[in-house]
């Protein structure tokens, strides 16, 4: 144990709540994709090795990141933002598309399709934390960071929600939460909802019209259908959540078994979109009420750990990082059993998805080095310079 520790440092609990949600990943996926895998690549191997190399790939990036001090994200922060403002605006004018959402960027020569709005996320939670965290005792220095974060977090949510609402929404809620921990002003809170909400409004007006890039129409269809008499919509419409929660239904206490779930053959995101889902109907629900227990578990001690640091900067990173995860994890599940419309978010560390794997893995990895920090040193200065 004390070899491991060497080597795993910071929140121990923390490495163990990750290390469980990306072993359950393995066999959920590779049982939820085997019919897809079989029809696509000749064989029901493919998407396992797929998810055996990304946990892999995640589990390194956390031990590195864990091992960066979070304080170095504060000064590169600055150059780092732009370059994602950028990538945000190329994406919304010539992303690639899958499903006809254009999230995803093309990364020259290397040929890797990233997701813009999980990078812009964790970007601007950072850029975020670090602006609340300058120089608090200089009130007309702080007050000029913290506007310049509004319509930071303004332009950056406004860039992404015509190609994914889902999560310009969630950002929009995460910073919300940071900068009231960070006792911004509320009315400066409310700006940004109502800046926001008149943004989308004004978009919805002229986007058909004008033919703008976007989803309108996929978002009210959504809404329509969420909102809708199940008497009155057509079985197609309701399809995706019928068998998400006839899968849920299915599964009762103990689960089908592994290998037995139908949702694989009927769903063609049960091993992204809706693979709690699936897990519920092969394991039933106290394998449901395992994983939400786990994530459950991420966020106290992500709250904890920005509790017992002494950095401000630590303290708003460390929480806007653990709800963003969270979050995510609850509207994933609030899909599945129908609490919630349909959205394409992921389940962090179990859904198959590189960028948003990444992310999560990013975003544990400098939780714990937070928890690393405030174990070797709880005299961390209180205020930081982001200058």
């Amino acid at each position: 144990m004390s070899v491991l520790k060497k080597y795993f440092l910071g929140d121990s609990v923390l490495w163990i709540i990750t290390l469980l949600l990306l072993l359950l990943s393995i066999p959920a996926v590779y049982s939820a994709s085997a019919m897809i895998s079989h029809k696509s690549y000749h064989g029901d191997m493919h998407f396992l090795v797929r998810q055996i190399s990304a946990v892999a790939f995640a589990l390194l990036v956390i031990f590195i990141v864990s091992r960066i001090n979070y304080k170095l994200w504060l000064k590169l922060i600055k150059f780092i933002f732009p370059i994602i403002i950028v990538i945000l605006l190329f994406t919304l004018l010539t992303g690639v598309s899958h499903n006809d959402a254009k999230r995803w960027f093309l990364i020259p020569l290397i040929g890797i399709e990233v997701q813009t709005s999980e990078l812009a996320k964790i970007a601007l939670i950072i850029f975020v934390a670090a602006s609340l965290a300058t120089k608090r005792n200089d009130a007309e220095v702080h007050d000029s960071k913290v506007k310049i974060a509004v319509w930071t977090s303004v332009l950056t949510i406004g860039l992404i929600f015509p190609a994914d609402l889902s999560s310009a929404l969630m950002i929009l809620v995460i910073i919300g939460i940071v900068m009231f921990i960070g006792s911004v002003q509320l009315k400066k809170i409310y700006k940004i909802i109502l800046i926001a909400g008149a943004a989308f409004v004004v978009y919805m007006l002229i986007a058909e019209a004008y033919h703008l890039p976007g989803r309108l129409s996929t978002w009210t269809h959504r809404i329509e259908v969420f909102l809708g008499d199940d008497t009155e919509l057509h079985s197609d419409e309701t399809y995706q959540l019928d068998i998400s929660k006839m899968a849920i239904v299915n599964g009762g206490f103990r689960g089908q078994g592994p290998g037995n779930g139908t949702v694989r053959y009927l769903l063609p995101q049960s091993h992204s979109d809706f693979i709690f889902a699936f897990i519920v109907e092969e394991y039933g629900f106290f394998m449901a009420l395992f994983i939400i227990s786990l994530y459950g578990a991420l966020f106290y001690r992500g709250i904890r750990i920005a509790r017992k640091t002494g950095s401000l900067f630590a303290a708003y990173l460390a929480i806007g990082l653990t709800v963003a995860i969270v979050m995510q994890a609850l509207i994933n599940i609030g899909v599945s059993v129908g609490a919630l419309p349909v959205t394409g978010q992921t389940l962090p560390l179990i859904s198959m998805g590189r960028t948003s794997l990444f992310v999560t893995s990013f975003s544990i990895g400098v939780i714990i080095n937070i928890s690393k920090m405030t174990d070797v040193s709880d005299d961390a200065e209180s205020n930081e310079n982001v200058n």
